[in-house]
């Protein structure tokens, strides 16, 4: 009995260390040698190239952008594209709520498929939770193909389960895409402080092909059985990939396949307006939404401005805010002082005092859950999407952002971010030693916790 119960902790043990390691090797390194990363200031044409370099993304001409506060702006105009849909629909989320806002949304999906669109929802198995997930009958009975990342039961991929799909995007007929950090469920309806603090951002153009070509990266890996499933060992999958090539699903459900859509957008004006999807997987060897956000703090001049709901910086993102905050960059944090798990924030409170003693300002969400994730810095460059500041999401999860050189919605992103914090309050240094005794003997024993997040 003992022999088997030290097997199955270790078999459990080793399939969660091949997953649940939280830095990439070209991380690891760069921390280690405390790496220069490019230092262009925001929106310049070489800061644009260093995104081309670090995070293999493109930079696509925006036709429309706006952002969307919360679910009284992100919902209507989530359910207005939906509607509108005449081809296609690729939807992905994480947390599916079973209550109104979720009924209305299944709805909306299920009226598009029966008017011809070709409708296809990827939920997350830890997120859905709306009763039993295997078939997700309510929607496959009525012509939307859906499928669940990642199940739980009678998949091998549970060897994987410290990976889920952490994705918010919408994209309707290769046109129009809604990225940020918005789910389905009434907790987030609301204005902010009746609900839960989010954002989205909408973009119409050819990035939205892009969206839907991580979408596309994604659907590959929902359901059971190993074609098109990644394996716990990330040098083994590009073998893995080659292999199964042949058998995979590519058909997007548009008549114009994505590269070769995308082949033909023009390029961006000099000077106009730009956006590119970024997406990060654990598959990868390195993390594209770290690099982004280094880069995007390291090209920081005058002003940067930072939001997110789970704050426990990597080693190499604690040095770039630090060193931003040392060139005289005004740098704010946005964080949250309720939270729907705890454990986040009392690992990332260790961090203040440092943060706070270079100047960088810390404020505090009191009202329900900051949600959001946004960057803004200068008046010039945004990323909203849904990857933290946080080890789960640079290294573990599936995550996708929009990043939008565009001084017109930059700047109303600044102006939202003052707006915030008439509503937050403010972390001082004496606050932040007044903290409790059992916070300050928390945070260390959490240490060992904090690469899981």
């Amino acid at each position: 009995m003992a022999c088997i119960t030290v097997l199955s902790i270790g078999l459990a043990l080793a399939g969660l260390g091949c997953t649940a390691f939280p830095m990439k090797s070209q991380q690891v390194w760069r921390s280690l040698v405390d790496y220069d990363y490019p230092s262009a200031p925001v929106g310049s044409a070489e800061f644009e190239a260093a995104l081309d370099r670090y995070t293999g993304s493109v930079a696509r001409p925006v036709e429309k952008a706006r952002l969307l506060q919360n679910g009284d702006e992100a919902y209507p105009a989530m359910l207005e594209m939906i509607e509108g849909a005449r081809e296609s629909i690729a939807f992905e989320t994480y947390i599916i709520e079973n209550d109104a806002t979720t009924d209305t949304f299944f709805d909306a999906l299920k009226a598009a498929a029966a008017r011809g669109v070709r409708v296809r929802v990827l939920v997350d198995a830890a997120g859905f939770h709306r009763g039993f997930i295997a078939h997700l009958d309510e929607l496959s009975g009525t012509g939307v193909d859906a499928r669940v990342f990642n199940p739980f039961f009678a998949s091998w991929t549970i060897v994987r389960g410290n990976n889920r799909d952490h994705r918010k995007i919408l994209t309707v007929d290769g046109r129009h895409a809604i990225l940020g950090g918005i789910n389905l469920s009434d907790i987030q309806r609301g204005d902010g402080i009746s609900g839960w603090r989010d954002t989205a951002l909408y973009v119409a153009g050819p990035v939205a092909l892009d969206a839907e070509r991580v979408f596309n990266q994604t659907w590959q890996q929902g359901g059971r059985g190993w074609v098109g499933k990644t394996l716990p060992m990330v040098s083994l999958n590009p073998l893995k990939q080659a292999l199964e090539e042949p058998f995979l699903d590519d058909d997007d459900g548009s008549e114009i396949r994505p590269d070769e859509a995308l082949a033909s957008a023009s390029s961006p004006a000099a000077g106009k307006p730009t956006v590119r999807v970024i997406a990060s997987s654990p598959d990868a060897r390195n993390s594209a939404t770290y690099d982004m956000a280094i880069i995007g703090v390291t090209g920081a001049r005058e002003r940067l401005d930072i939001a997110v709901a789970y704050f426990v910086p990597p080693l190499g993102m604690r040095r770039a805010l630090l060193d931003a905050a040392g060139r005289g960059v005004r740098v704010r944090l946005l964080l949250p002082g309720v939270t729907d798990v705890r454990m986040v924030r009392e690992m990332g409170m260790r961090f203040y005092g440092e943060l706070l003693q270079a100047g960088i300002e810390i404020y505090e969400w009191p009202h329900p859950i900051l949600h959001a994730k946004t960057m803004v810095a200068d008046g010039r460059w945004l990323v909203v999407g849904s990857a933290n500041m946080d080890s789960r999401s640079y290294f573990l999860n599936y995550e996708a952002c929009l990043a939008l050189s565009d001084p017109k919605v930059a700047g109303q992103a600044h102006e939202q971010f003052d707006r915030d914090l008439e509503h937050a309050t403010r972390v001082t240094m004496e606050s932040w030693r007044a903290r409790s005794m059992k916070q300050k003997i928390l945070e260390p024993l959490l240490i060992p916790a904090s690469g899981q997040y």
